[in-house]
């Protein structure tokens, strides 16, 4: 394996280089993921890995993409590979959520490749090249240093063993054993940003310094080393602040500006919908908390709210069609807020200690009891 060493010694410094278990390649049938397949294929013994390999057919690009799929069909054959392939919808799917078809074709094929590889690793063929490519996307968009850091080496079950490889060391290997493998034609595409970013940008700046790859991809590992810590003190944070039953934060202006706003990212990645945070949002969120008191419309289903220093931020999305039912003791409902119910006698039916509280007649509530949101049929009579 002389000839290939530079390609294998960068898979087996990688710190996400596979070891032992099931390791399902992403194989598109390009030169990377087809260098991936079999430097993987060649270290097999030695990384003591199940090795399998999944195609995703996109539903576009037509013949060319049937092309594809064929190739990478008889590669695997031809070295006894596992062999699965997915097709995908691509312009249904970008056309019902309206979403570019690269971005649609991103989310569709990590969800079949979650699906066709349930046990193990997967691997993608992401080399130092598109991490720059990445991080000058990032750069230019005006992304934070979560954009910055690129891509990780290791993302959950997503390993990137070539990350530190270059493309030049990957054609070298190829051309070294007379593997041939298939161009996707919309790569040479000036349509597309990422494109003209590795067309132009990128040439250039390795004709400024040579060693740019190397260095970026330096620059973001330690980019990704700082957001890794500042994310977990901002998940530190956020538990302290938690108010446990009603979902709102407490006590955040005590905390510096970087660690409120990745609380507030925090707090809208992990509501039900989809929401993209913006740097804009993000300090709109934060301006709301130093007024103390106000609402921010985010999106159509999300929003901000700010309430005697506590903040909240809630998607109205999941709220309304939902039926908790009404259990004794302690029930959360909607946007993290909880009630407690409890069963008590006749004597403690009106006895109201705050508006926060209500007695009901348990014997008349006919079915089951649960929270929902306000329908327009219905009608309420309060106490009093």
């Amino acid at each position: 394996m002389s000839r290939m060493e530079p390609l294998a010694a960068a898979v087996l410094e990688n710190p996400a280089c596979p070891h032992g278990g099931i390791c399902t390649v992403a194989f598109s049938g390009g030169a990377d993921s087809t260098a991936l397949l079999l430097i993987l294929y060649e270290l097999r013994t030695q990384l003591e890995i199940d090795l399998r390999a999944v195609h995703v057919h996109h539903g576009i690009r037509g013949k060319e993409a049937d092309r594809d799929a064929a190739f990478c069909a008889v590669l695997c054959r031809q070295h006894a590979i596992p062999f699965q392939q997915i097709a995908v919808n691509v312009p249904a799917y970008a056309a019902e959520k309206r979403l570019s078809e690269e971005t649609a074709a991103r989310i569709l094929r990590y969800e079949a490749l979650e699906k066709a590889a349930p046990e193990g690793v997967i691997a993608t063929a992401h080399h130092a090249g598109d991490n720059a490519e990445t991080m000058l996307f990032h750069f230019i968009r005006g992304s934070g240093m979560k954009g910055l850091r690129g891509i990780l080496p290791r993302n959950g079950r997503i390993i990137r063993p070539l990350l530190y490889a270059e493309k030049s060391e990957i054609l070298a290997y190829l051309v070294a054993r007379g593997q041939t493998y298939e161009e996707d034609s919309t790569n040479a595409s000036a349509a597309y940003s990422r494109n003209r970013i590795r067309q132009t940008l990128i040439p250039l700046m390795i004709e400024e310094n040579p060693a740019f790859l190397r260095h970026m991809s330096r620059t973001a590992a330690m980019l990704a080393a700082d957001e890794a810590l500042l994310t977990q003190q901002a998940l530190e944070a956020q538990a302290a602040c938690l108010e446990p039953c009603r979902g709102g934060m407490r006590g955040l202006p005590a905390y510096p500006k970087p660690i409120r706003m990745r609380i507030y990212m925090q707090r809208l990645e992990a509501l039900p919908v989809h929401v993209d945070p913006s740097y804009d949002m993000l300090t709109a969120i934060d301006a709301l908390l130093e007024a103390e008191n106000g609402k921010l419309t985010i999106t159509r289903n999300v929003y901000a709210e700010a309430w005697r220093g506590i903040l909240y931020i809630r998607s109205t999305a999941s709220e309304t069609a939902a039926e908790i039912p009404l259990q004794t003791g302690e029930n959360r409902v909607f946007a993290g807020m909880c009630c407690t119910a409890v069963l008590g006698d006749a004597l403690s039916r009106n006895h109201h200690t705050a508006d926060t509280r209500s007695t009901l007649d348990f014997d008349r509530i006919i079915g089951k009891p649960y929270f929902r949101q306000w329908r327009g049929s219905d009608r309420i009579r309060l106490p009093g």
